[in-house]
């Protein structure tokens, strides 16, 4: 399958430019609050937006993470703010890795998007370039979570 790099990693580009825009204009005394009926707070939505696209990355093709292994204990599938026993990554540190982010990516993966995936993927994804549709999808999925969370901090303050 050929892929039109600059049109995938414009759409990266651009969604992440749309992510930095709700969180840099949050209020991070709010990035902590764990609304009722919801599991998580803003900070565990960023970080592992952060984490799931950086091990969609780099797991998949066997390559070194690019961001601390702490991060899977804070962020990763299945764990919540509740179960923190240390100090998760700073607001300051999490909105810098979700500026860099893609421009990381795109400099390392640039040229290499029909490369075979070494470890075995859910939904039949095969190369590197059909990691970057789903980790899109994913964003944006807890992009959501986000603002229905900054939405509901606000009505509850008013």
């Amino acid at each position: 399958m050929k892929f039109n790099e600059d049109v995938l990693w414009n759409q990266l580009q651009d969604v992440r430019q749309f992510t930095l825009q709700v969180c840099v204009a949050m209020n991070p005394e709010q990035v902590d609050v764990v609304p009722q009926g919801f599991n998580n707070s803003i900070r565990w939505n960023v970080g592992h937006i952060i984490l799931d696209q950086d091990t969609w990355f780099h797991y998949l093709i066997a390559d070194e993470a690019e961001i601390p292994t702490a991060y899977e204990k804070f962020f990763g599938f299945g764990t919540s703010p509740a179960t923190w026993t240390e100090e998760p990554p700073t607001w300051e540190e999490l909105m810098e890795r979700l500026k860099m982010q893609p421009e990381v990516l795109k400099r390392k993966f640039s040229g290499r998007l029909e490369e075979p995936l070494q470890r075995e993927s859910e939904l039949g994804m095969n190369t590197i370039g059909e990691i970057i549709p789903r980790t899109l999808y994913h964003e944006w999925y807890h992009l959501g979570y986000i603002q229905s969370i900054q939405r509901y901090i606000s009505a509850c303050t008013q």
